[in-house]
């Protein structure tokens, strides 16, 4: 069995002690009038903020018969943020990351019972580096860095998950310390400017700015880690709120694949919405490239393969019997993996 390293196991673990603090594990009243959304930063929640820009949050309550229902949306950095306000219930819905979903579900079982409501896009992340002679996994030397957003996020884990895959069996902790957590903007610099870091797990729009430098270069593609499609970020809920307010589950589903329809239609006009909602510096048409290169779909992906690596490493107890039990309808009623 392969141990956490201290800084996961301290994620892991504060889950856990939030699910076991006694916090109040009272049903909020049916059919909240006010729904709060914490949602993150980035292309992958695009979905979200032209759902909100567009007004489809309230469409679709009316439709759902919630009339009225008001769906507050705020964006913060970091998964902490986003536990806490769940756990303590000042937050109703809140965004994840597919490998933190998987751990807060695995967590929370029998106490708070925290699952995936919905996908917000197929992941593109790929592993760059500043060294030419880099060329795999394989080449990457004991001094080299290895800049990712956080020691649990997607991209550490599929580090993880292709050291193994390269390495054998026992490999997967081979990089663990060779990581450094950057945030996307920093990292991208950093990978660049040649400060640092000699390599980073990229993600959209920033994997566009590595490509335009001409300085950084592809090692590894996230498809060829999993094997095919995986999700990236994903919003999640108690199961009291998910019993508590099923109308409001519905709609928000609705109003986000509603908004990917528009997202693959107007690639241009979203492109627009995200860059004014979030005062991004980056080129319009970098941003525009990267809303094309994505998949957006309410269907998570390569949520089994992720838990079940989480499970041969020791970072949860169990892998659930097929993803659907990490999720609560309509998507678990769907053709996700």
């Amino acid at each position: 069995m392969i141990n956490l390293t201290r800084r996961q196991s301290l994620a892991f673990a504060g889950i856990g002690l939030l699910a076991a603090s006694g916090a109040p594990l009272i049903a909020r009243s049916q059919d909240k009038k006010t729904i709060k959304v914490a949602t993150q930063y980035g292309t992958s929640h695009l979905a979200t903020t032209v759902a909100e820009k567009l007004s489809l949050f309230q469409k679709h309550a009316e439709s759902n018969g919630i009339a009225g229902t008001e769906f507050q949306v705020q964006r913060v950095s970091g998964s902490t943020v986003i536990n806490d306000g769940i756990f303590s219930g000042s937050l109703d819905i809140g965004a994840y990351g597919s490998t933190a979903l998987v751990a807060a579900w695995a967590k929370t079982k029998g106490s708070f019972d925290l699952k995936g409501m919905v996908a917000c896009n197929e992941a593109v992340l790929t592993l760059y580096t500043n060294d030419p002679s880099i060329k795999s996994i394989k080449d990457i030397k004991p001094t080299d860095r290895i800049a990712v957003t956080g020691t649990t996020s997607p991209q550490a884990i599929m580090l993880q998950m292709a050291a193994e895959k390269a390495f054998g069996k026992g490999e997967a902790r081979r990089f663990d310390k060779q990581m450094v957590q950057l945030p996307h903007p920093d990292a991208t610099t950093a990978l660049i400017t040649g400060t640092g870091v000699t390599l980073y797990f990229a993600a959209p729009p920033f994997i566009s700015t590595l490509e335009a430098s001409k300085k950084c270069f592809k090692v590894l593609d996230g498809e060829d880690v999993m094997g095919g499609p995986y999700s990236g970020a994903l919003y999640a809920a108690t199961q009291i709120f998910a019993d508590a307010n099923p109308k409001a589950v519905t709609a928000f589903v609705g109003a986000l694949k509603e908004a990917m329809d528009l997202i693959r239609n107007d690639p241009g006009k979203t492109a627009e919405i995200y860059m004014a909602a979030e005062k991004t510096n980056l080129p319009a048409a970098e941003v525009q490239e990267a809303i094309k290169g994505q998949v957006f779909t309410v269907e998570p992906r390569g949520m089994q393969s992720f838990a079940d690596f989480l499970a041969s490493t020791g970072a949860i107890k169990q892998a659930p019997a097929s993803w659907r039990d990490m999720f609560f309808e309509p998507v678990s009623k769907g053709n996700g993996s």
